[in-house]
């Protein structure tokens, strides 16, 4: 059992909520929440939505997400005016074009408001400690 801290997934989690992890070896999917080791701040975890795996180009204009050149369809993320003023390129931040093997491409549901893979990278898929199951 984990406890929410912070605004990040809003409006998909919310701060003092609680929720289960699956800690065992699970296969991922774009989509899914995760738990992982912060890859720089010790001792601290994050949960974070994949958006990108191995091989994914991604890409925010306008606040709106494009995976691999399409568009998607985020029904967890709240739009607002601040929000369509996002830009993001993977490739001007890293200096990738796309996720390389064995790591994945994380963001929060909040995207004004969160740490995520656009401050600290990419994240090692041995460093994922859980899958989120449900929260309550």
């Amino acid at each position: 059992m984990v406890k929410i801290e912070g605004v990040s997934m809003k409006p998909t989690l919310k701060s003092n909520e609680y929720g289960l992890i699956y800690k065992r070896d699970a296969t991922y999917k774009r989509g899914d929440i995760i738990s992982f080791s912060s890859p720089d701040v010790p001792n601290t975890e994050y949960i974070k939505r994949i958006i990108g795996l191995p091989g994914d180009k991604i890409e925010i204009i306008d606040g709106n997400l494009y995976l691999n050149g399409r568009e998607q369809k985020e029904k967890y993320i709240l739009r607002s005016k601040a929000l369509s003023k996002l830009n993001y390129s993977l490739e001007d931040s890293s200096g990738v074009k796309t996720v390389p093997q064995g790591k994945v491409f994380v963001l929060g549901d909040n995207r004004l408001h969160s740490r995520d893979s656009r401050e600290f990278g990419f994240i090692d898929l041995s460093k994922i400690t859980g899958k989120w199951i449900f929260h309550f």
